[in-house]
């Protein structure tokens, strides 16, 4: 096993390697360059004349070494290598130098940034991925256990519901039954957005919530926990599903069963574990999303997580903090597969690695 996490290791930081050198060809390839938004503003600015963008757009491309040779550039901003004398030296994003914020934060660094934000994210993906998990699961086992059964038949349609439902319809539609309607009747209602409120609220059959606690947090989480949820909990429940009728039909199985083992013991120690390898691959890649956060429902429920930060720095053309936030996210990616592989081993010990 020693030899082959070796060998994923060095083929995780090729493919990092490549995964650096398209994005900074993306940035590069952005219509105007990379500071055609600060351009734009520069020219939409008060009394910004020709001569004074010019200059300023120079002085600009200078501090981010957008004048260097392309090469140059990208080994600065991966490893912060070569040094000059004529310039800051820069760690390098290899070496958690993120650099600065260009729009959405000016003058703030992109780490801090992204630490003010990932908070709330981690929150609201590992709530919405336990929930789904708790949920997903058992339906399908039963759903596959009881196939073509009433039951069976009312969990495929829940999970062709849930697929197909738009995010951000669903979003909107339990904001207007559990905020709104809900509040007008006077009724126990649930906060509309936001990961904290602003002032103290009441709340029927709550009281008074104090903002920043435990208990308004909790509140601002349920809805969109609830609306992240609902489409993990169909596509898992469905992945579930399948994968146990497979290992049902499996000679072992019916073995376990003429052997008069207990029904319970045959779909628990003989089929599920088996049924999960699947689910782990699923459930592995999830590990980005726990960063990237859920762009729709973060943006339906004004949640200040990492989903948003992300359309934020598209939006504004912040490219070191996009730039870095589709980074980490490819180390996840690699390192969340090489985790996947991995746990194979522990949920089936019919596999081996080597």
């Amino acid at each position: 096993m020693g030899t082959y996490l070796v060998r994923r290791f060095l083929q995780l930081a090729v493919v990092i390697l490549l995964a650096t050198m398209v994005i900074y060809a993306l940035l590069n390839a952005v219509p105007g360059g990379p500071l055609s938004g600060v351009r734009q503003e520069l020219i939409n600015t008060r009394g910004a004349t020709g001569a004074n963008v010019a200059s300023d757009m120079a002085r600009l491309q200078r501090d981010f070494d957008l004048d260097l040779p392309v090469w140059q550039s990208y080994l600065r901003w991966l490893i912060g290598w070569p040094k000059l004398a004529d310039r800051p030296n820069r760690g390098g994003i290899l070496f958690g130098d993120l650099g600065d914020s260009w729009q959405v934060a000016r003058g703030q660094s992109v780490a801090s940034l992204i630490q003010s934000r990932l908070g709330n994210t981690l929150l609201l993906m590992t709530s919405a991925t336990l929930l789904s998990l708790l949920v997903a699961i058992p339906i399908g086992i039963n759903a596959a256990v009881r196939q073509y059964s009433a039951f069976d038949y009312l969990a495929t349609t829940g999970a062709f519901f849930g697929t197909a439902m738009p995010v951000f319809w669903f979003g909107m539609m339990m904001i207007m039954i559990f905020a709104y309607y809900f509040k007008q009747l006077g009724w126990f209602y649930l906060p509309t957005g936001n990961a904290v409120a602003l002032r103290p609220y009441d709340v029927p059959f709550l009281g008074t919530v104090l903002p920043e606690t435990i208990l308004d947090r909790g509140l601002h989480l349920v809805l969109p926990t609830i609306v992240l949820s609902l489409l993990y909990m169909a596509a898992w429940s469905r992945y579930t599903r399948t994968s146990m009728l497979e290992v049902l039909r499996q000679d072992y199985v019916r073995t376990a069963r003429a052997k008069g083992l207990v029904e319970r013991l045959v779909i628990s120690k003989h089929a599920l574990r088996n049924a999960l390898i699947p689910l782990v691959t699923i459930i592995a890649l999830q590990i980005p999303g726990l960063f990237g956060g859920a762009i729709l429902t973060e943006t339906v429920f004004n949640w200040p997580g990492m989903g948003r930060l992300y359309i934020s720095g598209l939006n504004a053309g912040d490219w070191p903090l996009v730039m870095s936030l589709l980074f980490i996210t490819a180390v996840l990616t690699v390192v969340s597969n090489l985790l996947a592989d991995v746990m194979y081993t522990f949920v089936d010990p019919r596999i081996r690695l080597s």
